[in-house]
């Protein structure tokens, strides 16, 4: 075994290949298995990060423009749900498994999604940290530039970084496991694209989170405000995320760096372990957040029981779309009942009927 991080990424690592495979999972499972383990986490999990990227457009209390990053977050793991998880299932129903390009194909998909991941997750926490704890002016100064721009190039850089390294073999050989890649390239993408990234997230989040405490205890009208509520759960929701996407990735991390040369079944699991959590997180935040629950309700009711999505809102949004209508017919009425007294009572029974309606 490799002695030194040199040595690591710069020696062959040799592992019977066979059994396991890098997208279809163990070939000693029951094929119907991994096709039912497959299809369900793609299909439910596609679901979800398809409602927690709608949230921020269907909720009034999610339409912030910092939560644009949250968005684009959604949109990474969207890459694995929509990406990986059905072509290894496609994979596997064609019976071609440990085909090399497909392999790369996925590990391409992969390594963007965690690329952006960070980043974005980066940037979700600094909008955090200016909007807590800088002054507005500071905040408006930052935010005003082109946040889609911004997202886009996020994007563009996570996948260029990502072909180059997995097509040109400069990244670690996941399908064959036949080499480490190019020892720079691994050691400067790492530390810019994963280190730098979880330090900021971690110190943005965190700092946010002591500020709002502080100012809690300071305040006690901001902290019996539904901002306070707001604020923390925000901060606190996302920390845990994120936290949750550090722990889904660690064992592949220690297998990697500690343990190149062990055995497929271990390897491959732990790489499905980091692979899975992008299934988890929209559960995460659907379950602890109530604006995010609010909206995945709201988009449910529309697309499996509404023909219309300003019918699918709560009860303030259909107050506000019968009450102009209401008026109307009500301001008619009055105009017929003095017009023709001697039709009182037809009025009035119409009107009734319009109100019932």
């Amino acid at each position: 075994m490799p002695s030194s991080f040199y040595d690591l990424l710069t020696h062959n690592a040799s592992a019977p290949h066979g059994v396991y495979s890098p997208v279809t999972l163990s070939h000693e499972w029951p094929k119907l298995d991994r096709l039912l383990f497959m299809v369900c986490c793609s299909v439910i999990s596609s679901i979800m990060n398809g409602y927690f990227v709608a949230s921020f457009f269907v909720e009034h209390t999610l339409k912030r423009l910092g939560n644009a990053f949250l968005a684009c977050v959604g949109v990474a793991d969207m890459l694995i749900t929509t990406g990986v998880m059905p072509m290894s299932a496609v994979v596997l129903l064609s019976g071609e498994w440990d085909l090399l390009p497909v392999c790369q194909s996925l590990h391409f998909l992969t390594e963007a999604s965690t690329y952006s991941y960070s980043i974005f997750f980066a940037l979700a926490a600094g909008e955090c940290y200016y909007r807590v704890c800088g002054t507005s002016s500071e905040y408006d100064m930052i935010f005003s530039m082109r946040i889609g721009c911004l997202s886009i190039i996020v994007f563009c850089v996570s996948v260029v970084v990502a072909g180059v390294g997995v097509f040109m073999d400069l990244d670690y050989d996941y399908c064959e496991r036949k080499h480490f890649g190019n020892f720079y390239f691994r050691i400067i993408t790492f530390v810019i694209l994963h280190v730098i990234p979880m330090l900021l997230t971690i110190f943005g989040f965190v700092t946010s989170l002591t500020t709002i405490r502080k100012k809690s205890r300071d305040q006690t009208q901001y902290k019996r405000s539904q901002q306070f509520d707001r604020d923390y759960s925000a901060a606190s929701l996302n920390l845990v995320a994120y936290l949750l996407y550090i722990l889904a990735w660690i064992p592949y991390l220690i297998i990697v760096l500690e343990f190149p040369s062990t055995s497929d079944s271990k390897f491959y699991y732990s790489a499905w372990i980091g692979i899975s959590r992008s299934a988890i997180t929209s559960f995460l935040y659907c379950a602890a957040n109530r604006n995010y629950r609010r909206a995945f309700a709201h988009l449910f009711n529309y697309c499996c029981c509404k023909s219309s999505l300003s019918s699918s809102f709560g009860g303030r949004h259909r107050r506000d779309y019968y009450r102009p209508s209401c008026d109307v017919r009500v301001h008619i009425m009055h105009k017929a009942v003095n017009s023709h007294s001697p039709q009182r009572h037809r009025a009035a029974s119409t009107c009734r009927e319009t109100q019932d309606l």
